[in-house]
Order: structure tokens, then C-alpha cells, then sequence
């Protein structure tokens, strides 16, 4: 239901900002920034139940806490990235929105070293060891 729920905040959101552009274009795109950040928030407050559940993973399995954050470091790049290029290209400015696409991906690779790193020392541990 939460899904229904955003999808609907999303749709109405988007027609104020319609509305809004017609009769008052200067308030359009502050109108546009309340909402993503208010859906932003509401999406924050499932992610309890992530963290529960990651927390549960860690207890069953030793999995070192450093890749764990890492991970949730990705996610976030991933998102803030995605939804600030998405109102980039919403408002017009398609280049400063491939620029933040790219800066996202080049981030998370940057990011993302210390786990392909680990990745490949299991491998040559795994083809060494038989």
C-alpha cells in the first residue's frame, strides 16, 4: 500500500506543479522541490524495516560492517543522483543533468573498490585453494 500511496502524492504533485506553471511559473519550481523532498521523506520512513533486517543478516551471517555501509553509501549516491538528475532534466537543463548521472557513476565506482577488491581476493582464494 505504501507504493499506492506514493504513487498517488506523485500524480496529484504533478499536476499542482502543472497547475502552478500556468497561472504563477515562479513558484513551479519550488513546488516541484516540496514534493520530491516531502516523497523523499515519507519513502525514509520504510527503510526501518531495511535496517532491521540487514541487522538480522549481520547476526546470522559475519558479514564485516564496513561493506555493509558501503552498500547503503551506494544506494544513496544512486538515488540523490538519479532524483537530482531527474529535476534537472525536468526543468530543462539536460547537460547539468548528464553531469550529475555521470559524477554518480564515477562516485560509486570509486566507492565500490574496497568490495571488488575483496570480491577478487576471494577469487584467487578460492583458485588457489583447489
Amino acid at each position: 500500500m505504501l507504493v499506492f500511496k506514493i504513487v498517488l502524492i506523485g500524480i496529484a504533485g504533478a499536476i499542482l506543479v502543472m497547475i502552478t506553471k500556468q497561472f504563477k511559473p515562479e513558484y513551479s519550481i519550488p513546488v516541484l522541490l516540496g514534493i520530491c523532498l516531502f516523497l523523499i521523506g515519507y519513502l525514509t520512513t520504510g527503510l526501518e524495516e531495511v535496517l532491521k533486517f540487514v541487522h538480522s543478516l549481520q547476526k546470522e551471517i559475519p558479514i564485516n560492517n564496513m561493506y555493509i555501509k558501503i552498500l547503503f553509501k551506494l544506494l544513496a549516491i544512486a538515488y540523490i543522483c538519479q532524483i537530482a538528475s531527474n529535476i534537472c532534466e525536468d526543468l530543462g537543463y539536460r547537460s547539468i543533468s548528464f553531469q550529475i548521472e555521470t559524477i554518480g557513476k564515477v562516485s560509486i565506482l570509486l566507492l565500490s573498490i574496497p568490495i571488488i577488491q575483496s570480491l577478487l581476493e576471494t577469487v584467487e582464494y578460492l583458485l588457489v585453494s583447489s
